[in-house]
């Protein structure tokens, strides 16, 4: 009886999520980011609606990052899994992390491809956070790399 309830505890709490709101701040950040370079004509990475503004992305990431709306941003299921690694990357990282002031630093990419191994490496705090995410943001189910 004791290992079931404890089960169902670690379950619950497994399938909790709630925002690191600095580091949906700077989700939020990289997507604008690329939202502008699609809009001025360059090359991006997510998939944007033709009528999106800055306004309605900004909105509709706000919902996502609130766990109740998994559909509030329309990407494909691997555009969401990359900006959950981004927000991972972004749980980890110091609070003085050059990311929090300016993305285009050079000091930022040195911090965030650091984070961004780790998760490629099947860190175990990626996976216990991207599958307590998982539900609550519409994530893809995690493929794991063979070592």
């Amino acid at each position: 009886m004791l290992v079931a309830l404890w089960l169902l505890a670690w379950n619950a709490h497994a399938q909790t999520f709630s925002a690191n709101a600095k580091a949906a701040r700077f989700v939020a950040d990289v997507v604008m980011n690329d939202f502008h370079t699609a809009q001025a004509g360059g090359g991006y990475v997510f998939s944007y609606d033709s009528h999106e503004t800055e306004a309605s992305l900004s909105t509709k990431l706000d919902r996502w990052f609130s766990g109740t709306d998994p559909l509030a941003i329309s990407m494909e299921p691997a555009e969401k899994q990359a900006l959950f690694s981004f927000y991972w990357a972004a749980t980890m990282m110091s609070a003085n992390s050059p990311c929090f002031r300016d993305i285009a630093e050079p000091a930022c990419g040195a911090d965030l491809s650091n984070w961004m191994a780790r998760e490629l490496d099947d860190d175990p705090r990626f996976i216990r956070a991207y599958e307590s995410a998982r539900k609550p943001l519409g994530l893809p189910p995690l493929e794991r790399t063979a070592h």
